[in-house]
Parts: C-alpha cells; sequence; structure tokens
C-alpha cells in the first residue's frame, strides 16, 4: 500500500511538473485573419497557461511593437500604410521561462490610388490641484486640429515606449559638484527606464564633449561624465538643435532632456532656429534649470549677442519647451537632478497617448494648432501646441 502511494504520488508531481513547464496556449482574436491591413491596427491577444504570464510581447513584420504585462493583451500598433502584407506574431512568456506564441498574416488593404496619411500622436497630460488626473477614458478628450474635431483612432496610458536624449550642460557653471550630481541622476534615470526605454548622453560646454550610444545601460551612459571638468562656456541652442535631429530619426516616445541654466553665450544658432526645428519636430522639451543660478533675464552680452537678445534667447527657450507639451522644472539644488529626472519618467509613464488622422491635409509645411480639452472640471490639459504637416 505505502509503495502504491508513493507512486502515485511521483506520478502526480511528474504530471504537474510536466503540465507547470506546458507552454502557454496563445490566440490572436483581434484583428481577424480576413480583415486588410492599414493603419493603426488594434492588436489582442487571448493566452491560457497554467502558470502565471509574466509579459505578452507583440511583433509586426519580426520587430517588436510592445510589451503588456497583463490582461487585457491588447496593443494599438501602427502597421504604416504600403502595400505590402503583414505579420502579426504575439509570444506570451510565463514566470517559469514556457513560451507560447501566435502568427497572423494580414493581406494589405488594395487601393486604386495613393493614401497619404500620417498618424499623429499626442503626449497629454492633465493636472488638477497640483496632481495628476490619471482616471480619464478615450470619451473623455476631444482633440481640435486647426479647429476641427478629430476622431481618436488610438487612446493608451503611458506605455509607448521613450527615446530620450540627456542634454547636459558641463559649462563652468556647473561647477561645485555639478557633475557628480549629474552623474547620479543619470544612474537613477536609467534604473528607473522600462524595458523598452533607451536614452543618449550628450555634455556639452561650448562644444560637444561626448556623445553616447542610444542604450538603457546606466554605466554606460554615465561614463561620459565621469573625470568631467566644469569649464568653458555655454552652447544651449547649438546642442539641442543637434538632439532634435538625432530624436528625429528614432521612433517611439521622442524626448530631450536639457540640463542647464539656460544662460547660452557661445552658441552659433539662435532660438529661432532652434523654434522651428522643435515645431518640425515631434519631441518632448523638459528643461532642468538650477533655480539657484538667478533670474532668466540676466544683464549678460557676449561676442554673439547683445543684452536684449540674449534676454530673447532665454525666454524663448522657456517657450519652445512649453509648447513642446513639456516643461520647466526648477530645482533649488543642484544635489536634486536625480529627482527631477525620475519626476520626468514618471510624468511620462501617466500621461495620455492620443492617436488621430488630420481630417484636412493642406500640404507639406503647413502649420496645424492643435488644442486637447478634457471633460473634467477645473482640470488643466499639457500637450503639443501644434506641428507642421509632413515631418517627422
Amino acid at each position: 500500500m505505502a509503495r502504491r502511494a508513493a507512486l502515485c504520488l511521483l506520478a502526480g508531481l511528474w504530471l504537474a511538473a510536466a503540465w507547470a513547464a506546458a507552454p502557454p496556449l496563445v490566440r490572436i482574436v483581434a484583428p481577424r485573419p480576413e480583415e486588410e491591413a492599414f493603419g493603426v491596427l488594434d492588436v489582442e491577444a487571448e493566452v491560457e497557461s497554467a502558470e502565471p504570464v509574466e509579459r505578452v510581447e507583440f511583433y509586426l513584420n519580426g520587430r517588436r511593437a510592445g510589451v503588456v504585462a497583463r490582461p487585457p493583451y491588447r496593443l494599438a500598433i501602427d502597421s504604416g500604410r504600403g502595400a505590402e502584407d503583414r505579420e502579426l506574431e504575439v509570444v506570451a512568456h510565463t514566470r517559469s521561462g514556457a513560451r507560447g506564441s501566435a502568427r497572423l498574416v494580414l493581406k494589405a488593404m488594395r487601393v486604386d490610388f495613393e493614401v497619404r496619411l500620417e498618424l499623429r500622436q499626442l503626449y497629454v497630460t492633465v493636472t488638477a490641484r497640483e496632481a495628476r488626473v490619471l482616471d480619464l477614458e478615450r470619451g473623455d478628450f476631444r482633440v481640435l486640429d486647426n479647429g476641427q474635431p478629430q476622431e481618436l483612432v488610438t487612446f493608451e496610458r503611458g506605455g509607448v515606449p521613450i527615446t530620450a536624449v540627456l542634454l547636459f550642460d558641463s559649462s563652468t557653471s556647473m561647477s561645485g559638484g555639478g557633475l557628480e550630481a549629474a552623474q547620479r541622476g543619470v544612474r537613477a534615470f536609467a534604473a528607473s527606464m522600462a524595458p523598452l526605454d533607451q536614452a543618449m548622453l550628450l555634455l556639452f560646454s561650448d562644444r560637444l564633449l561626448h556623445r553616447s550610444p542610444f542604450t538603457d545601460d546606466g554605466q554606460v551612459l554615465a561614463a561620459g561624465l565621469a573625470g568631467v571638468r566644469a569649464r568653458g562656456g555655454t552652447a544651449v541652442n547649438d546642442h539641442l538643435f543637434l538632439a532634435l535631429q538625432l530624436l528625429a530619426a528614432n521612433q517611439g516616445r521622442r524626448v530631450a532632456i536639457l540640463l542647464s541654466d539656460g544662460v547660452d553665450v557661445e552658441s552659433v544658432l539662435g532660438m529661432d532656429e532652434v523654434r522651428q526645428s522643435a515645431a518640425e519636430s515631434r519631441a518632448l522639451l523638459y528643461w532642468i534649470r538650477l533655480a539657484a543660478s538667478g533670474p532668466e533675464v540676466t544683464g549678460r552680452s557676449s561676442a554673439w549677442r547683445e543684452t536684449a537678445e540674449h534676454a530673447h534667447e532665454i525666454i524663448g527657450l522657456r517657450q519652445v519647451v512649453t509648447a513642446s507639451g513639456g516643461r520647466v522644472l526648477e530645482i533649488p539644488r543642484i544635489d536634486d537632478v536625480d529627482v527631477a529626472l525620475r519626476e520626468i519618467l514618471t510624468e511620462l509613464r501617466e500621461q495620455y497617448v492620443l492617436g488621430y488622422y488630420p481630417s484636412a491635409v493642406q500640404g507639406p509645411g503647413t502649420w496645424h494648432e492643435v488644442e486637447v480639452r478634457v471633460a473634467r472640471p477645473g482640470a488643466r490639459v499639457r500637450s503639443r501646441e501644434g506641428y507642421r504637416e509632413g515631418r517627422n
């Protein structure tokens, strides 16, 4: 009897282990196989698993488009508007490492004329009484493009991967422990990044001192700050323009974070050129400014600009940051850099991401004024003020 019980116990343990190791069953329930592929696809999958599912990855034509950590396993994917078939793959990973997947090939939409539409994505921060509002739904938003109401085709909550450029000033104004604090801040920023996020460090004074690759490795990002001494003048405009150009070649939610007092005495480019580049970009701009550096408008002059021109430049920097949908964070001490960087990441995670196809297309270079409204009394909305057609 004891021998039979032991055999039954062993058999039960073997069956339990085999069942636990079994791969999860994945089904793509939307879109359906007969649907045609064009523009934004709302992809949804169902997963059956005997053990907890750790994450579900979504792929489009072999490239990862996003990750969902908990049900419902749903993701809006911009499949483009080309005339080729699309292959969707959904891969589920369990806690033990088991893996299951499902694939679906969708035929491209057949049209007899060329359709040139560009999905516009708005990254929207909503606040009320100094706190971010996190419980809004798609129907609570209204988007006006050049005064015309738009139909929202995508609605997400901050899960879009981040591609960031950390643009750090290493001029004389950062002396007194500023670069050491910046190094700690970079490591804290990298530690808070999500799996698909990436960042680049640009270290500058009156010239570019260091440029890292785009990476999610905090050690690689912080390496450029090791042993650097704060010295030289400041060329904010030139390097902010460079950051915008580097971001234009990337996908995802593009963000430029500037750490500087903002007083530019060396740039060849003026703020008007930066303003033009920012208007043609989709990047959010944030400026971490040391409040102890004094008033923004100073009586300073330089070889490039008179006092009034410097006042115009620094006021323009704040305006460009605000127009992008970002904001200026004043920090009382340089040691608060890491706090400010974490606050920016938290804000990005808690944004609403709204997508729409503009109802009126007028031609490349045309400026569109965009307004986002919410159905919540007392709520304040911060988002990009507009864009130019035909730009990245």
